[in-house]
């Protein structure tokens, strides 16, 4: 008796492979981007709300910067800044494709306020709004 595939079996295989990799590989790409977004905004959500506290800890203005390819927290445009500790965030840290938008600068007071602003965090599709009231609150929309 021999043992082995006909090649009938390795054909029948082979498309049943391809078949799955149809409806796999859409989906992985779908779940990719979200990913990526949910990862970006979970980020720069915390990174906003650490602004705000260190603003109203240290008695002083933070500012996060946002640029076409990375936003920077706690940046010091002015160059005046003692005490700021700048730390750049690449979006392609999240995915190639990750944008935010409008490329702005946040400024948390003092006194815990900020200039209001919506920013929205999009890849593949896929996007979410983070909304920063003037009394310095980010919160998803």
């Amino acid at each position: 008796m021999e043992r082995g595939f006909t090649l009938f079996e390795l054909i029948i295989v082979i498309a049943i492979i391809g078949i799955v990799s149809v409806v796999v590989v859409p989906n992985f790409s779908s779940w990719r981007a979200q990913s990526a977004v949910n990862n970006a905004t979970k980020a720069l959500m915390s990174h906003l709300k650490q602004a705000r506290v260190t603003a109203l800890a240290e008695n002083r203005n933070v500012s996060v910067i946002f640029a076409a390819d990375s936003y920077t927290f706690d940046a010091d445009p002015g160059g005046t800044c003692g005490l700021c500790k700048p730390q750049q965030v690449p979006y392609s840290t999240f995915s190639s494709h990750l944008t935010m938008t409008p490329t702005t600068t946040l400024t948390f007071t003092s006194r815990g306020t900020a200039n209001a602003n919506t920013i929205t965090v999009t890849s593949g599709g896929f996007s979410h709004a983070l909304v920063i009231n003037i009394i310095g609150r980010a919160y998803e929309q």
